[in-house]
């Protein structure tokens, strides 16, 4: 008996292990991040065309594809992840500064050298623009990205981590709200309410080629999320 009574004590004494629900992260790029590159009726075949990069932020957040910036898509949304977009339209540049100024948190990838692999030929409609087209809004936030070295590898550093890049520019700010990392990879502003963190590459996503990278582009989500 005495050992029964013991063996409750230590079940109630256990602590008790929840999971709490991952935190909704909105994501829109012209990259082949969820669907490959064969679109979305690769999904289709069954094999999981998701890259590595969508597979790792999944382990940690609720992945919610977005296909168009405004009000109806970013509302419910805090975090939003950005990564070499197609060109946005002046009313979707409108509406992602209202929703970063009214709170919300972005992480943007804008290379101006994309040097992502990809069986597509140039010019074809489904590759990401090998340059970055968010300059508008680059320079609304009074930020200037200078151009990288044509397939040169760089390093970005962050809270220690680093993570190797091809074609990497690098940051100017003119505004106070905006801190640049000390290598100048990447750049946090406080936009009103809001934060961004930008980082001058999106190659460094690009884990199937590189899994080094995963533990820096973490430590950039957590900088984002945490500060």
């Amino acid at each position: 008996m005495r050992g029964l009574w013991l063996a409750l004590l230590l079940v109630s004494c256990s602590p008790v292990v929840t999971h709490l629900p991952r935190q909704p992260l909105a994501v829109m790029s012209a990259l082949p991040l969820f669907w490959g590159e064969g679109g979305p009726t690769a999904v289709l075949q069954g094999s999981d065309q998701r890259a590595a990069i969508t597979r790792q932020l999944a382990q940690s957040w609720d992945l919610r594809p977005i296909d168009r910036l405004d009000a109806s898509a970013l509302q419910h949304m805090r975090v939003l992840l950005l990564a070499q977009p197609r060109g946005l339209s002046p009313d979707e540049l409108v509406a992602l500064d209202a929703w970063v100024r009214g709170g919300g948190r972005v992480i943007i990838f804008a290379d101006p050298m994309l040097l992502w692999p990809s069986a597509l030929p140039l010019g074809d409609k489904r590759r990401a623009p090998l340059i970055t087209l968010l300059d508008p809004l680059l320079s609304h936030w009074g930020l200037t990205l200078d151009g990288g070295v044509d397939g040169a590898e760089a390093l970005l550093e962050v809270d220690g981590k680093q993570a190797v890049g091809a074609g990497m520019g690098r940051w100017k700010a003119k505004l106070p709200g905006c801190k640049v990392s000390s290598d100048a990879r990447w750049v946090t502003c406080q936009i009103g309410k809001g934060r961004a963190l930008l980082v001058a590459d999106a190659d460094v996503l690009d884990l199937e080629d590189v899994p080094e990278n995963r533990e820096a582009v973490d430590a950039l989500f957590v900088r984002l999320a945490s500060k």
